[in-house]
């Protein structure tokens, strides 16, 4: 059993916990538990430790010398997964092994495998290519800058070799974008390679300065062996192309021949932008032509911002809601993501905003206020080099140059400088640029100064991520930058641009690109060193897809540094939290063996201006209970002033003098420790939140959405009080008489990165708001239940408590399900006037210099049997909906402006 436990990352011991707790559950059924209850048992311990459905799968055939076989209505479920017609590639022959090697010259080998694996399960619930009729839809969900496009090429020539005939890559709306994408597949898969190789041979029908025509032959589609392949941009003309083309095959030779579209950036322009007004958008309506013209095949949506994907009309067949499947990539090892640089899971014990700030400056409002254009009138634009501007550019250089001395050799190098959208704002912006840079050049040593101050100022701000390469020598790094000075060229990428980016092997290019929605978008930016960015985005999707800065960036990740307009950091720290909890969503989906058709994805609303995806591809949400059983939430902002710290003080005395009246408190250890209360009803809760003040962020700790959730779901439900306890070094304060606690040290964000003007709404007059960014522990989750355990009045016998993972809400939920589903708890958090940042060398952190003790809570709901099901969130917030419509428009009319040359195939 250990070896091959092992491998699905369990520890034995992991294993047999889980075992046991799995057994007990299904030994408490009456009679023979049955297949569902196998399921849940099975998605609960799953959901307590990663890997155990496939360790419980291993022990299974290992004892009995079987594979355990789910069925689930008229499909066949191998090994706890999906529809099992594919269970990977069989031989060492064809397109897939052949790409496999191209990806072992590149990658590493754990990287390598992770494209394997992801690709054989995307394909094994896509349609089955040799049964006729049969038509799938799914998602599948990477991350920005992560390298989807290999992952779809292992599915496209894993696709082939399973008797896929014609693969279609709906490749962005941008002819860049396109002919990027044209390129790296020609190379991978050897796509110009027409000959019969492995029993296939391609045939292209787009090439690399030419999108499809308006007609092709189809005579060589009678051959089985022909795969037609077709890189396409999502322009109107174009993807009525390629209707055409299906359309002009043999209907009984295209049943038989499936059909794989692979639509990458597949939230631009293909979700219906019309919705609200009960249309279909054009580029929408093409690719449904398509779709519909397939009798035999599959559509998977590739993106890393799937949120209008997830907003599609699921009850329309002919749109391309992912009915069938949707799944997460895995992360790649060494990527910089939005939950490297954030506190994702608003942990009290892990500082999550040092990470962004040692690699983000802000840029003044001034300064972003000069190099934006406003108006109308692109004449009275007249951007200057700014100093935040002129330290960005400079630090380009020497990071350039710093990298090129760790590695030996020179390599792609890029900048990317976005303020604006507007094409005519790029050529302005360019001309001062470029005055600048030349100036550098030819300054030679009278710059040197100026230059040596940034370098002083940045380099080594970003220790922890240097991977313990040695510091460079002023001198040395100053004759290399001097030397790349040179070399430096500024591209205008947009498009209506005649000289755009390119990134030629064997001629490293050291680039400034400036633009707009092109850079926003699917366009790769090699080796991007410092970003840029001033434009700003009401919704979740255009702004993750701006954070170019995040991916790989090898040997230089302490060098990467980014200039933002302000307020634009905190947006992000949300959408960390955002993007950490959809893919978890989807997760959780695949583990349940459950599609988006049986229970659609949640996704947090934002508690203030931002808008998850445009309106019009909002149409079809709804407003729904956010599903708040078994999760934990905090109030992260703290009223400090001393009149909100004394209302939080007379509210919480109130409750804890009725939770004295009910019972005496169990303590965690010594007189000092924690003080929990049993046996509260949700009247008293709801009491509690009519005193005491929760900012308009959370809406669900309102008292109203309480007295809402608890009629629905929490009747029976008791509630405990826990009374949490500082270190006790902390000063001790009274709470009601007879109960004192130690205070807890909750060092509250700088006024510099966050404004309570972010709110949705206004706080109460005279109130003095921080925000504390994280006011519980993990552990924090489930300390009431071990103080339980502890005193005798809650069972563990398998130990569960001791094994959670309490950074993973999911396995908290599982856990509390499990032994104390009834239970919800109320946690009260004393927080010290005088607190101070954990970490002295803080950038971001300051002190919190109170008259007062403020008071901060937590809730731990109780499990809500049956909440999720037929619930998706949709979004009430303040939205600018005419300028984020201009600028839709202002880039998608980019994208229309097709200026490729049609690509006419030959018949052989």
């Amino acid at each position: 059993m250990g070896s091959s436990v092992t491998q699905t990352g369990l520890s034995p011991e992991q294993f047999l916990i889980g075992l046991r707790a799995y057994e007990g559950i299904l030994a408490g059924q009456t009679g023979r538990p049955s297949e569902s209850a196998e399921i849940e048992a099975r998605q609960l311990i799953e959901r307590m430790f990663d890997g155990f459905g496939a360790a419980l799968d291993r022990y299974l055939i290992e004892q009995r010398d079987l594979v355990h076989v789910i069925s689930l209505g008229n499909m066949i479920k191998k090994d706890g997964g999906f529809a099992t017609w594919y269970s990977g590639p069989r031989t060492a022959v064809g397109e897939w092994p052949a790409y496999r090697r191209v990806l072992e010259s590149r990658l590493p080998a754990e990287a390598v495998e992770d494209i394997d694996l992801s690709t054989t399960r995307i394909l094994s619930r896509a349609a089955n290519p040799l049964v006729p009729g049969e038509r799938r839809k799914g998602l599948v969900i990477g991350y920005v800058q992560s390298g989807k496009t290999a992952n779809y090429a292992g599915l496209i020539a894993k696709a082939v070799d399973a008797g896929y005939r014609i693969v279609i890559v709906l490749a962005g709306m941008y002819t860049n974008l396109r002919a990027q994408t044209q390129l790296r597949l020609e190379s991978d898969l050897n796509l110009n390679d027409a000959h019969d190789k492995h029993g296939v041979a391609w045939s292209l029908l787009t090439g690399r300065d030419s999108d499809i025509s308006a007609s092709n032959g189809v005579g060589f589609m009678a051959n089985n062996s022909m795969v037609a392949v077709m890189i396409v941009k999502k322009h109107e003309a174009r993807l009525a192309n390629v209707t055409a083309f299906l359309k002009s095959i043999p209907e009984e030779t295209l049943r038989n021949r499936g059909v794989l579209i692979v639509d990458d950036e597949s939230d631009q322009a293909t979700p219906n932008t019309q919705g609200g007004r009960d249309l279909v958008s054009t580029i929408n309506q093409r690719v449904r032509d398509i779709w519909k013209a397939v009798p035999t095949g599959t559509y998977v949506a590739y993106t890393a911002t799937p949120f209008a994907n997830i907003f599609i009309n699921p009850s329309d067949p002919d749109d391309l809601y992912p009915d069938d499947f949707a799944m997460v990539l895995p992360k790649p090892a060494e990527y910089m993501g939005a939950d490297r640089f954030f506190n994702v899971v608003q942990d009290a014990d892990a500082d999550g905003d040092e990470g962004i700030h040692s690699l983000a400056r802000d840029v003044p409002a001034a300064e972003a206020d000069v190099l934006a254009p406003t108006g109308r009138d692109i004449s009275k634009f007249e951007p200057i080099i700014t100093p935040s501007l002129a330290e960005a550019i400079r630090w380009f250089v020497l990071a350039t140059a710093v990298r090129e001395l760790r590695v030996g050799a020179p390599s792609h190098s890029s900048m990317l400088l976005h303020t604006s959208h507007r094409v005519g704002a790029h050529q302005l912006l360019k001309d001062v640029v470029l005055e600048f840079t030349q100036g550098l050049a030819l300054s030679g040593d009278e710059e040197e100064a100026a230059f040596q101050q940034v370098f002083e100022r940045e380099y080594g701000r970003a220790s922890t991520l240097d991977g313990g390469e040695e510091a460079p020598e002023w001198a040395v790094v100053w004759a290399a930058a001097t030397g790349l000075l040179g070399r430096l060229t500024i591209k205008i990428d947009n498009g209506q641009s005649d000289d755009r980016l390119a990134y030629p092997d064997g001629s490293p290019q050291f680039v400034i690109a400036i633009g707009g929605g092109t850079l926003s978008r699917g366009l790769t930016l090699e080796g991007l060193v410092v970003s840029y960015f001033l434009r700003t985005s009401s919704t979740y999707d255009t702004l993750l897809q701006m954070g170019r800065w995040f991916g790989f960036r090898p040997r230089y990740r302490d060098l990467v540094r980014v200039w933002v307009g302000p307020g634009l950091l905190e947006d992000y720290s949300h959408l960390a939290r955002v993007e950490s909890e959809l893919r978890g969503e989807v997760a959780q989906l695949e583990r349940e063996l459950k599609t988006p058709r049986d229970l659609a994805i949640r996704i947090r609303n934002h508690p203030g201006r931002l808008q998850i995806t445009a309106p019009g591809k909002m149409a079809n949400a709804a407003i729904v209970q956010a599903g708040l059983g078994g999760t934990r939430r905090q109030t992260i902002y703290l009223d400090r002033s001393a009149i909100g710290a004394e209302r939080a003080r007379v509210a919480v005395r109130a409750l804890a003098e009725r939770a004295q009246q009910i019972g005496d408190p169990l303590r965690s250890g010594a007189d000092s420790g924690h003080l929990l209360f049993q046996g509260l009803a949700g009247g008293d809760v709801i009491d509690f939140l009519s005193r005491y003040w929760v900012a308009s962020s959370d809406p669900w700790l309102q008292p109203e959405a309480m007295r809402d959730w608890l009629s629905r779901h929490g009747e029976e439900a008791s509630w405990d009080l826990l009374l949490v306890s500082g270190p006790s070094r902390r000063p001790r304060t009274e709470i009601a008489p007879g109960l004192s606690v130690n205070v807890v040290n909750r060092a509250p964000l700088d006024n510099r990165y966050w404004s309570v003007d972010r709110l949705p709404e206004a706080p109460p007059q005279d109130s003095d708001i921080v925000n504390v960014r994280a006011l519980m522990s993990g552990a924090d989750s489930v300390l009431d239940l071990k103080i339980r355990r502890r005193a005798g009045v809650l069972a563990d016998a398998d130990g569960l408590l001791d094994h959670v993972d309490t950074r993973k809400m999911e396995t908290v939920r599982a856990v509390r399900r499990m032994i104390a589903p009834d239970r919800g708890v109320l946690l009260i958090y004393v927080v010290d006037k005088d607190s101070i940042p954990e970490d002295s060398n803080s950038k971001t952190r300051t002190t919190m210099s109170a008259d007062a003790h403020p008071i901060g809570i937590g809730v731990v709901f109780p499990h809500a049997e049956g909440e999720d099901d037929g619930e998706f969130v949709a979004v009430d917030v303040a939205f600018d909906g005419d300028a984020d419509r201009e600028r839709d428009a202002a880039e998608e009319s980019l994208g229309f402006a097709d200026t490729e040359g049609d690509y006419t195939r030959t018949e052989a």
